[in-house]
């Protein structure tokens, strides 16, 4: 996964590089994601759910395909900004707060590096106005994922990074799904899109994560 990752980023730069593309957008959006994580024992199966808030923001090239009037192909870098607060009266109700007892506030952020590579269709609805759709798969790179625990009493809270240590609980490369809708009048693009995570975020023994996202954006294609 690593080696493919550093692959595809050598080639998105050497694309940016180049004429090879057609247009430059740059864009910025909001994401409300979706954590969740499963814990399979021999007895029972748990499911906890996250709700995460913040925003994105980046930058793309837009290729046309010339044999086929409409179809495109894009590759991106965007940055991925994450974060969640969860209180807990001494009960699980996330992963965020698995290995934490009594009652509390979990604190999390989750910075990652995203590659997106989409096959785009789309149509010209008058001169200065189109509408597009897109598909393709994300390949993401976790830069920081951190987990705060403040207790209610005390002042004895803790960071933990679930990147780092000898046992961390978070891989840091990851593949994504994403799809989407937008619209371009003038330049300036509206998109609205869903992404889904493909494999298993967490580490843990018995644990599964997954995460599925909601974005929407704004940007202008120069």
């Amino acid at each position: 996964m690593k080696k493919i990752f550093a692959t595809l980023l050598a080639a998105t730069l050497m694309f940016a590089a180049t004429d090879a593309f057609a247009q430059l957008s740059a864009g910025a959006g909001y994401i409300n994601a979706t954590e969740k994580s499963i814990h399979k024992t021999d007895n029972k199966t748990d499911t906890y759910t996250t709700g995460l808030n913040g925003f994105y923001v980046g930058a793309q090239y837009d290729m046309p395909v010339p044999a086929v009037n409409g179809l495109g192909l894009n590759a991106g870098v965007y940055a991925n900004f994450l974060f969640a607060n969860e209180h807990s009266d001494g009960v699980t109700i996330s992963f965020l707060n698995i290995n934490n007892a009594g009652a509390g506030t979990s604190k999390y952020s989750d910075i990652s590096l995203n590659i997106p590579i989409n096959a785009t269709y789309g149509f010209d609805i008058s001169r200065d106005t189109k509408v597009f759709a897109y598909a393709g798969p994300i390949f993401q790179l976790g830069l920081s994922n951190t987990n705060k625990w403040v207790p209610d009493s005390g002042n004895n809270s803790s960071e933990t990074d679930n990147f780092a240590g000898n046992n961390p609980n978070r891989n840091r490369f990851n593949l994504l799904i994403g799809g989407g809708i937008g619209a371009q009048v003038a330049g300036i693009r509206i998109v609205l899109g869903v992404d889904q995570s493909l494999l298993n975020y967490l580490t843990a023994d018995n644990y599964t994560g997954s995460r599925f996202q909601l974005k929407l954006g704004v940007g202008y294609a120069f």
